[in-house]
């Protein structure tokens, strides 16, 4: 039991002594902070209204980027729509229309088609 308190002793003596060294290095950089003169804080303040004005710039430019992505995704999901309604049937078909009557001894009459478009 004794061995028990002695180990529980060390190690709060052991937490103490890292409490008791980050207390001096957060004093330490309090000082520093409260040394800092009003030249630094403005040369401090320029730099970031510079990366205020980069920042904001870059986002201008991500945005036209993206309206530019944006209107060609739209661009190019409106020829696939228009490709899929596409049916090669009817181009197939008119191609043997043709070979029919290239192959077959009719003579084409000059009678226009009465019939009209077919809907499937």
């Amino acid at each position: 039991m004794v061995k028990d308190l002695d180990f529980i002793g060390d190690i709060n003596d052991r937490y103490a002594a890292l409490e008791l060294e980050l207390q001096e290095k957060l004093e330490a950089v309090e000082k520093r902070e409260s040394t800092l003169d009003a030249s630094e804080m403005k040369i401090n303040k320029k730099n970031y209204s510079n990366k205020a004005e980069s920042t904001n710039f870059l986002l201008e430019t991500a945005r036209q980027r993206n309206y530019e992505l944006l209107k060609s995704l739209e661009i190019s999901k409106a020829r696939l729509r228009s490709r899929a309604t596409f049916s090669p049937l009817e181009a197939i078909l008119q191609k043997a229309i043709g070979s029919y009557l290239k192959e077959t001894s009719l003579i084409p009459c000059s009678t226009k088609k009465i019939y009209g478009p077919t809907y499937v």
